[in-house]
């Protein structure tokens, strides 16, 4: 069977909502005398500033819908969707690293760190063709974080350690080795991903990989697999990618990060034959789209080789990328350039890359997000169900779902909307993050800590 490049975002499935829901597990310290474990070290040390990133997206328009003359866009129906990755607090103002695909289209986000407290989130900033995404929340306190490293001194071989919330299952720790360095996986013209054997699902997306060290060398953002699941093959963005694109998004909001306005292509051995090419290193350019002359001033050309950026070596085009994005939007950049055999050196002046348009995001200040109903029983006895979930509000991570039937909340058995909601306005006003809901589904009962929104 053929592999498929999959996004890591998983969607919510309704059977593991409950799962997620539930407490998180206490590390357990090395036992007397042994010698402590090095990956369950590092998850001691980092897994506190590891998070779930809950997404809610408008439902996809049908196929074969129209447009609508009136909105230009094909008309939806159905339900809001969820959908969740991961992230990890990078700062601790409550600065949060995800990939730009778990957030993309988002009408409303949240973050649940691994205490279990929900968030909403807003969206800082993200590149236009980079899949990074700077998100923020306000916990009124600071929170834990993580510390980069040096992705650069990674090698294939390196043991790496990936925690996220692959399908729900919040705080998984896998862990593995770095297959590969700099892959293109066609994803972007800066592409240097990692590649890595670590477990890494639908939900990984935006988790980060550390080093023994407890640092992030990475971001777990794609999988390479023939179905749903992991094979052993997965991507991550490279930390000194990510350190920069952050650390500026962070200050600014914005990268501005600096481009050349040409399409280059990779030096094979025939084309390094037909040009006259000194080796198989260096970018070929493929067409030039500077308008009027504006930034290359006519000094380069399709056919010519750039070899060297700012006295730096040029290995491949994306290597010219990514060193061309950190250079400052305006300024003046050396080229290198061998054009049949003859070699020159070139001044150009950086163009800066468009910034991402952000999505809009609606009022997420924290609701309950329940509509209840109240209906008779046979024997004049009302009973409460819920009749339906909005996916923006604090219950629907908890599990709650259309049609339970809500029999107490803190023990206090309840026959009237009125009741329930009061009951759960005072553990609010209590400052309770959640409340014990027995519900009864179908045949079964059980009990849900539902997330309350504060007051």
């Amino acid at each position: 069977m053929r592999g498929t490049i999959v996004w890591l975002a998983g969607v919510w499935l309704a059977g593991l909502l409950m799962l997620a829901a539930q407490p998180r597990l206490a590390v357990a310290a090395a036992p007397p005398g042994a010698e402590p474990d090095p990956i369950a070290a590092v998850v001691a040390k980092v897994s506190s500033a590891v998070v779930r990133v809950t997404v809610v997206r408008p439902p996809k328009p049908p196929e074969d819908a129209k447009p609508d003359p009136k909105t230009t866009a094909a008309s939806t129906s159905g339900q809001m969707t969820r959908a969740l990755g991961s992230g990890f607090v990078i700062d601790p103002a409550g600065f949060i690293a995800t990939n730009k695909h778990v957030v993309d289209n988002a009408t409303a986000i949240f973050v649940v760190t691994a205490q279990g407290v929900r968030y909403p989130a807003t969206i800082v900033g993200m590149p236009d063709k980079a899949d990074m995404a700077l998100l923020r929340i306000d916990a009124g306190h600071p929170l834990p974080s993580v510390v980069f490293g040096d992705s650069d001194k990674m090698r294939v071989g390196d043991t790496v350690i990936a925690i996220g919330s692959p399908f729900g299952f919040d705080n998984t720790v896998t862990a593995g080795v770095i297959s590969a360095v700099n892959r293109n996986i066609m994803e972007s013209p800066f592409d240097d991903y990692f590649q890595t054997d670590a477990a890494i699902n639908h939900g990984n997306s935006g988790g980060p990989l550390f080093n023994l060290a407890g640092e992030v060398v990475g971001m777990n953002s794609v999988i390479f697999a023939p179905g749903t699941g992991s094979v052993g093959v997965g991507f991550a963005l490279p930390s000194n990618d990510l350190h920069f694109v952050f650390d500026r998004l962070m200050k600014t909001g914005e990268i501005k990060a600096g481009m050349l306005p040409i399409h280059t292509q990779q030096v094979s051995w025939m084309l390094q034959q037909a040009l006259g090419a000194p080796n198989l290193e260096g970018a070929v350019v493929s067409s030039v789209q500077d308008a009027d002359d504006a930034m290359l001033h006519g000094n380069v050309k399709p056919g010519d080789v750039i070899l060297s950026f700012n006295g730096q070596h040029i290995s491949d085009p994306r290597d010219l990328a990514r060193k061309a994005a950190r250079t400052p939007v305006g300024s003046e950049a050396t080229l290198e350039i061998d054009r049949g055999g003859q070699r020159s050196i070139e001044h150009v002046t950086i163009q800066g890359w468009p910034e991402a348009k952000l999505p809009v995001i609606r009022d997420t200040a924290p609701t309950l997000g329940l509509d209840l109903v109240a209906t008779p029983r046979e024997n004049g006895a009302q009973r409460v169900i819920v009749e339906s979930v909005d996916q923006n509000g604090s219950a629907a991570d908890s599990g709650i779902q259309k049609g339970d039937i809500i029999l107490e909340v803190q023990r206090n058995p309840v026959s009237a909307v009125d009741q329930a909601l009061r009951i759960f306005k005072v553990e609010s006003f209590a400052k309770h993050a959640y409340a014990a809901v027995l519900v009864e589904r179908g045949k079964n009962r059980v009990w849900i800590p539902m997330a309350l929104p504060p007051e």
